[in-house]
């Protein structure tokens, strides 16, 4: 079978990108990628009054984990539409998909209606994140890929810092529908430049779609995720139901390696586990994510409940985090791309996040913003010397002819455990809240106000109960958002041990569509 060379559109040497081409391409994908990201970071933040107008408290997680679900589902297929349709078309799409899904978001009128929403959403979400770095791959050597994926990290976490602080002061002001409606500007703004910026060369050969091994893809995911945010809430984790999701999870993870190794064109190519680098860095992808996203989730929660800090004071007290991220990760990408070296970074980075997050167990009611910064700044600079290099290395060891497939599956498996992270949170904290309520108030007393979900309607609620019942909820929220953070602090430990696998190789110093360093 051969392969013809086409472009998205016309742009001129197939050699590298001119000055102006890179230009506008960037652009357009750190618009997308802040796009992304502004939309998790604000989401967080006005969860607790979300969850308060709808009553629905002890569905939070479903908001975080039904959106990381379908985004990482998303993710594998986006990097092979494409690798077999061109990147433009498929970045317009996914871009288009996650502006109809926000003002989906932004009309919601109960839980369920804003949960199906957001899962709209994330099939749009998928794919700005994912093919940013796809995209960066193809345009850019690995050995000058650091500065950009450093500047990418930074991009992010400047929307990270923005982002609480933004949707404080939306849901303070406005309300919290504003922190949807206040994206679809920005989405048709990155449309536009994107179709004028991504216009590059690619290959095309005979499309087999492998429509099985999506599906399975689906099942799969779905029902591994559905464990963690059924288990002990909606359902018993001994009943049949979570048995029979257990069951699916497994059949069809078994069913879909099967398919994928005998697949045309599978959506996860299994020669990339036969990689010990990329296999090592899918691992530390999820459980980095799953890590960070459990604690993330309901850290917003306890600044609002247990300290009494409004949507904007929390999403200030935050921003400590994305300051770390952004420093070291802009640093140690331009340290990256003048020594060449990068495994130092993968195997201090996650020490640095470790001892953070066993720092972040002292908290309590009494916590404030001064002593919360210097431990959050710890956390933020530890993940900015671990995301851009776990990228650099997947795509450094990935062939030219995998380095779609290879990028979307360890953002693949990043958003996996993400999404898992967030259901295990929430299913620590609900069963974490009931414990500690009961232990304080008796079983009794608690079932007369209507449970912890009648008690912890929204932070607004809580703030006028009288002082004895606000005093055990305060202690309870501080003692299950710690509960999280000690389940968080041993996973972040063995992200640092897995990157004792990685093998650190010579960055290449030329890009897939033949430009090399000069180019860029």
């Amino acid at each position: 079978m051969t392969a013809t060379t086409k472009l998205d559109e016309p742009i001129g040497p197939s050699d590298g990108l001119s000055k102006s081409q890179m230009r506008w391409l960037m652009g357009g994908l750190l618009m997308g990628l802040f796009l992304s990201s502004t939309e998790q970071s604000v989401v967080s933040t006005a969860l607790p009054t979300i969850a308060g107008d709808f009553g629905a408290a002890n569905r939070i997680a479903w908001v975080v984990s039904v959106y990381l679900l379908t985004s990482t589902v998303a993710t594998p297929l986006y990097g092979k539409m494409s690798d077999l349709f061109g990147r433009r078309i498929v970045y317009q799409t996914s871009i288009s998909l996650f502006l109809v899904g926000s003002i989906f978001c932004a009309l919601s009128q109960s839980m369920n209606q804003l949960v199906a929403a957001r899962a709209f959403q994330g099939l749009g979400g998928g794919g700005l994140m994912s093919l940013a770095f796809v995209i960066v791959g193809d345009v850019v050597s690995p050995r000058q890929r650091g500065r950009y994926i450093g500047l990418f990290t930074a991009v992010f976490t400047v929307s990270a810092i923005t982002g609480p602080l933004w949707g404080g002061l939306l849901v303070d002001g406005p309300g919290w529908r504003w922190v949807f409606w206040s994206v679809v500007p920005l989405s048709a703004l990155t449309l536009v430049v994107i179709h004028r910026g991504l216009r590059l060369p690619f290959a095309t050969r005979e499309r087999h779609i492998d429509w099985v091994g999506m599906a399975l893809l689906v099942v799969g995911a779905t029902a591994l995720i559905l464990v963690p945010i059924w288990g002990g809430d909606t359902y018993a984790w001994g009943s049949w139901q979570i048995a029979t999701a257990g069951a699916i999870a497994i059949a069809a993870t078994a069913v879909f390696i099967t398919q994928e190794n005998r697949a045309a064109e599978p959506i996860i190519p299994m020669r990339l586990f036969l990689d010990r680098t990329g296999a090592a860095v899918y691992a530390m992808g999820f459980l980095l994510m799953g890590s960070l996203i459990a604690v993330l989730t309901f850290l917003p929660l306890f600044l609002q409940i247990a300290t009494g800090a409004s949507a904007t004071r929390s999403g200030l007290m935050l921003i400590p985090e994305s300051v770390g991220i952004s420093l070291v990760a802009t640093g140690s990408g331009w340290l990256v791309s003048r020594t060449g070296r990068y495994k130092w970074a993968m195997l201090l980075g996650p020490l640095m996040a470790t001892v953070a997050l066993l720092w972040l167990t002292t908290i309590g009611p009494d916590t404030g913003a001064l002593s919360l910064a210097p431990v959050l700044f710890l956390l933020g600079a530890g993940l900015g010397l671990i995301f851009p290099n776990l990228t650099l290395s997947v795509q450094n060891a990935a062939a030219f002819a995998d380095l779609g497939i290879a990028t979307s599956t360890s953002n693949f498996f990043r958003s996996m455990g993400g999404a898992f992270g967030a259901a295990v949170g929430g299913a620590i904290l609900a069963g974490r809240l009931d414990t500690e309520l009961a232990d304080r108030l008796g079983a009794e007393r608690l079932d007369e106000v209507g449970g912890a979900e009648g008690l912890i309607r929204s932070p607004a609620v809580v703030k006028d109960l009288d002082e004895a019942l606000r005093q055990p909820i305060v202690e309870a929220v501080s003692e299950s958002v710690v509960a999280i953070i000690w389940w968080a602090a041993p996973v972040m430990a063995l992200v640092g041990v897995l990157a004792l696998l990685v093998r650190e190789v010579a960055l290449r110093t030329s890009s897939a569509i033949g430009g090399t360093d000069d180019t860029t």
